[in-house]
């Protein structure tokens, strides 16, 4: 007798394993930082110097003082950018150091 399996798609397959993968803190710092250079300025990605994710708040290191002020003021904006790039990730604060 045969043993019938629940299919699942490769896509739900794929996000089981990332959710129970020991490498999730990494997987999910890349896309980060790969969605910041799709969403930012050349000029912002190269001023940037650090860029790390910790309790859903975003921790950005920009080197020009005047370029964190502006990103500062326009906090709002740079998380509606993250949050239609990535909907599937809750971006709560973005901080510029």
């Amino acid at each position: 007798m045969h043993t019938v399996y629940p299919t699942k798609s490769l896509k739900e397959l794929v996000g089981t394993f990332l959710e129970t993968s020991p490498f999730q803190k990494q997987l999910t710092s890349a896309m980060i930082r790969s969605t910041w250079q799709k969403i930012m300025p050349k000029v912002v990605c190269d001023r940037t110097e650090k860029l790390y994710i910790q309790n859903k708040k975003l921790f950005v290191t920009i080197t020009s003082a005047p370029l964190r002020q502006e990103l500062q003021f326009n906090n709002h904006k740079v998380i509606d950018l993250f949050k239609e790039a990535m909907p599937e990730y809750a971006l709560e604060k973005i901080i510029f150091l």
